[in-house]
């Protein structure tokens, strides 16, 4: 009998032993599957955490359909078709709540949300009202996330002149959603 064929006879009779209840039988099981699992995930997922975490959810899974195996049959392909339905699930799951969970956001962005869910006026509306030389201070710090050093460099100006303009900027939406209903009343705190 070629080597590959005695190891999944092995295989198989760990999993027979398995289903009748012995422990040991799935301690080895686990031991001679779990690295061959890793590396399949591993081939399709990026996260090292994720392939960890989805190689203990297949022996999870193994373990609840654990009478659904058929023996004599191969044990490796059973055990990488639950494999392959846990990575569906998980990739479901992952979808679902990207749709459902807003990303993390400063306090700008925050405030950038409240203004633009404005019934009145969105943020984009009311940033091409401002002067063009606040606009682009308020954008480079608030909507790329730059210093203020890094913003005077880019522009050709003071480190307070940076300042200034994007504070200006911050006030005059400030004024003007206020004017319109408050909505930026408990906006972010200006730098």
């Amino acid at each position: 009998m070629p080597a590959s064929e005695n190891s999944e006879a092995e295989l198989v009779a760990l999993m027979v032993d398995y289903q009748a209840g012995q422990r040991a039988a799935f301690e080895r099981l686990y031991g001679r599957l779990a690295g061959e699992l890793e590396r399949f995930l591993a081939a399709t997922l990026r996260d090292p955490q994720v392939v960890r975490d989805l190689v203990q959810d297949t022996f999870l899974e193994l373990h609840r359909s654990r009478r659904t195996y058929r023996p004599p049959l191969p044990v490796r392909p059973w055990v990488f078709g639950v494999a392959r339905n846990v990575v569906r699930r998980h990739r479901r799951e992952a979808a679902r709540r990207s749709r459902f969970e807003e990303p993390a956001r400063d306090d700008a962005a925050s405030l950038g949300t409240a203004l633009a869910s404005s019934a009145t006026l969105d943020l984009e509306r009311a940033l091409a009202l401002l002067p063009p030389a606040k606009r682009e201070a308020w954008l480079l710090h608030h909507g790329e996330g730059l210093s203020f050093k890094e913003i005077a460099r880019r522009l050709g100006i003071g480190v307070g002149n940076a300042k200034l303009r994007s504070s200006r900027a911050m006030g005059a939406l400030r004024a003007f959603f206020g004017a319109r209903g408050g909505a930026a009343e408990n906006g972010a705190e200006d730098d």
